[in-house]
């Protein structure tokens, strides 16, 4: 029998697994803190719903998980948090607008493992769905900036707008049927390099017109080439306006305008943003995405969202987090004392007080060597002689420093193990 790990997937050994449940609660409590409630969706998801036109594109409808049941159905698992979102508003025209929530859960991705990309990931999300306020994307960004800020990651965010780049891309003489492939192959210019996008350009007969403005980075040139073709300069204005409120805020330093952000999929329609690692990956991103939620038989439903990678978090800020032990004390009781240590440490559970006890009846030698080991902060040593004198014994791990406490003083181990 095979006994390898599925190909892709990860465990999470308790080290690493309380480092990516501290990012959990960490994005939890940040977004709870601008007003985001929980929300919860299934993992398995219509297949249809997945693959509709416009919740996805040709490049994830490869990497989706699909199966049958044992009904017939054809269903999928999901790929993200976003269009399960959009069936939930869809089919639920009673809740109240805008409506702010976060989800945190696995995703699922049949692409190529590689390292730091799993096809099994936890992605921590939050929408605001029916505003079309550029506030709403203002609030995502700062958001991220807090989240990133608290977990000492050097980052920063890029920006642009889907509605801009496709002004531009029909002003440099993109065909309208080419445009999502103009998308596409302008977002990999970072992993491939402009050459090779050039090339991809002109196999597939696309105008690279668009190529220098968006190397050039500058909105004012766009402005002009959009103006100069007739087009919509209104998305440019919305860009420094939007840039404006960043200074405003005092967000700006952490912003960069990149014209050729499209992110890969297919929903996005207005501003777009990837949180990035000062030196690495991709950690977060969004956008816009006002017409998949009437995708799904509903009226038009403007919303926006940012989803962070948590298991790229943890790559980036695992090695520097410094988590102290969740079991504060460990209970060593020597001889006859066991029936007392017993007792003991259902006290200080029922005092919140994260206890364990020793349940391999091995030496207090062996026991401290564990307790080193886990990185437990303190120890209590329960024997006969204290049992008489009805006390026990409570060791510092760290300094060594020893002070014996009477059964009747147990409250005060609160304030003496506390954090």
């Amino acid at each position: 029998m095979n006994v390898a790990r599925v190909r892709g997937m990860q465990d999470f050994l308790p080290e690493r697994a309380r480092k990516k449940k501290f990012i959990e609660e960490l994005c939890r409590k940040v977004f709870e803190k601008y007003g985001f409630m929980p929300m919860e969706t299934p993992i398995v998801e219509e297949l249809a719903l997945l693959t509709a036109k416009g919740s996805s594109d040709e490049e994830i409808e490869k990497e989706i998980y699909s199966f049958e049941d044992k009904s017939g159905r054809k269903l999928g698992l999901r790929f993200d948090l976003t269009v399960p979102l959009a069936r939930v508003i869809a089919t639920n025209r009673e809740i109240a607008l805008p409506f702010k929530r976060y989800q945190i859960g696995r995703v699922y991705r049949y692409d190529r493992p590689q390292a730091k990309r799993y096809r099994e990931f936890t992605q921590a999300d939050i929408d605001i769905v029916g505003s079309e306020s550029i506030l709403s994307e203002l609030e995502l960004i700062a958001i991220a900036v807090e989240i990133m800020q608290k977990l000492k990651i050097n980052f920063y965010i890029t920006i642009n707008s889907r509605a801009l780049l496709e002004e531009l891309a029909l002003a440099c003489s993109v065909k309208k049927s080419k445009v999502s492939e103009c998308f596409r192959l302008l977002d990999k210019s970072e992993k491939i390099g402009w050459k090779q996008v050039m090339n991809e350009f002109k196999k597939s007969k696309i105008s690279t017109e668009i190529i220098s403005f968006v190397k050039e980075n500058s909105l004012e040139k766009a402005r002009e080439k959009i103006r100069s073709m007739k087009g919509n300069i209104g998305v440019v204005e919305e860009v420094v306006e939007f840039f404006n409120l960043l200074k405003g805020l005092g967000l700006e330093k952490y912003v960069k305008l990149d014209l050729s952000l499209a992110r890969g999929l297919a929903y996005y329609t207005g501003l777009v943003f990837e949180v990035k690692c000062s030196n690495g990956p991709s950690i977060g991103g969004g956008g816009r995405y006002d017409k998949l939620v009437e995708l799904f038989n509903a009226k038009k439903t403007p919303a926006v969202g940012i989803s962070f990678g948590v298991e790229r978090l943890l790559d980036v800020a695992g090695d520097k987090m410094q988590l102290c032990g969740e079991t504060r004390v460990f209970i060593v009781p020597i001889g006859s004392a066991l029936s007392e240590a017993l007792k003991l440490a259902q006290k200080m559970r029922a005092m919140g007080i994260n206890t364990e006890i020793d349940l391999m009846k091995r030496s207090i030698s062996k026991n401290l060597e564990y307790v080193n080991k886990k990185g437990i902060p303190f120890a209590v040593i329960l024997g006969e002689k204290e049992l008489k004198e009805k006390k026990f014994t409570l060791k510092e791990m760290n300094s060594g420093k020893q002070e014996e406490l009477k059964f009747s003083e147990i409250e005060k181990l609160k304030e003496l193990v506390k954090d």
